[in-house]
């Protein structure tokens, strides 16, 4: 086993048929439960490459220790003199050194339940003609409550069998039952409705290469829409009906950070200019569909954006009194 300049350790036996890639920046609260949803995959021909994006709490410490207990599987990678380059480069960088033919990928506050890799991989066999799996997420709200992220009575396949009491709820993708959908695939539904933008997809390596990865110069909000979008004018995706991919729900999350700081829309017009410039190198059939709705949602941020306005003058006068 040998390590590259990125500091991950790489082993040189048989590939793994499955790679996941976990990024994480100051991640000591959640990490070591993401990884153990890893460790607990019914299949076991995989590897987890942790991306350490520049953390200053005990996120390298906690990995470092989840890597030796299972060193084959497990690898932590960093940037060069452990720098934070952001979501989407630390993605990239999981990608270059991921061996698996099928990628997917985690959050460091999220957990996938035991069966994801080992159904997603099973479809993709199947469906030689899709590039990806999306499934719906399940909006975790119970990990909060009474300890149910860790140890609560849970059914055998790993879901919390009280977890529809406490808030939980399984995401709308917009389709009814599986499908394969050619382009532009949820891409039209996920533009109306930011809720319904899946995550954590399987993907072909291939396809991955072909679109060329994430946009680096996408550092958080939306770097998720951009890789969708990409993907999805890029070729056919399998849409599944089993939640397996926990959301986890919390204040310290991006998006609720990003709402928090006033930068949602921002970010969300920035999106849209991005794939409007996309649209114009795309198919006319396809592109044709998507462009009347990007501008019509360019619009509705701006249109919010000044409705804004006199409320954020009113909060401010009210600070100054």
């Amino acid at each position: 086993m040998s390590s590259d300049a990125s500091g991950i350790a790489r082993d040189v036996g048989a590939a793994p048929r499955v790679s996941v890639i976990l990024i994480v920046r100051d991640g000591e609260r959640f990490i070591e439960e993401a990884l153990a949803s890893i460790a607990a995959q019914t299949m076991p021909s995989l590897e987890a490459i942790v991306v350490d994006d520049g953390s200053r709490d005990r996120t390298v410490e906690i990995v470092q220790r989840c890597v030796a207990r299972d060193p084959v599987r497990m690898r932590l990678a960093r940037h060069e003199h452990g720098s934070n380059r952001g979501m989407s480069a630390s993605r990239n960088l999981g990608i270059r050194h991921a061996r698996g033919g099928y990628i997917t990928f985690l959050d460091h506050d999220d957990a996938m339940l035991p069966e994801k890799l080992a159904r997603q991989a099973a479809l993709l066999d199947a469906h030689p003609e899709v590039c990806a799996v999306v499934g719906p997420n399940i909006r975790w709200r119970s990990w909060s409550v009474g300890g149910a992220s860790r140890g609560a009575r849970s059914s055998d396949d790993g879901r919390d069998v009280e977890s529809h009491r406490r808030g939980d709820e399984v995401q709308q993708l917009g389709v009814d039952g599986q499908a394969v959908l050619v382009p532009p695939g949820l891409l039209p539904f996920f533009l109306r409705r930011t809720a319904s933008t899946p995550q954590a997809p399987m993907v072909r390596r291939e396809a991955i290469d072909a679109i060329g990865g994430f946009e680096d110069a996408f550092t958080d909000m939306y770097e998720d829409q951009v890789f969708f979008s990409k993907l999805f004018l890029h070729g056919s995706v399998l849409v599944d009906t089993e939640p397996l991919h926990r959301y986890r729900q919390h204040d310290d999350s991006c998006v609720r950070r990003t709402h928090r700081d006033g930068r949602q829309r921002a970010a969300r017009r920035r999106f849209l200019r991005w794939l409007q410039e996309r649209l114009a190198q795309a198919d006319d059939s396809v592109a044709a569909g998507l462009l009347p709705i990007v501008a019509a949602e360019i619009r509705a941020s701006w249109f919010a954006s000044l409705r804004a306005v006199p409320s954020r003058m009113r909060a401010l006068l009210r600070l100054r009194r």
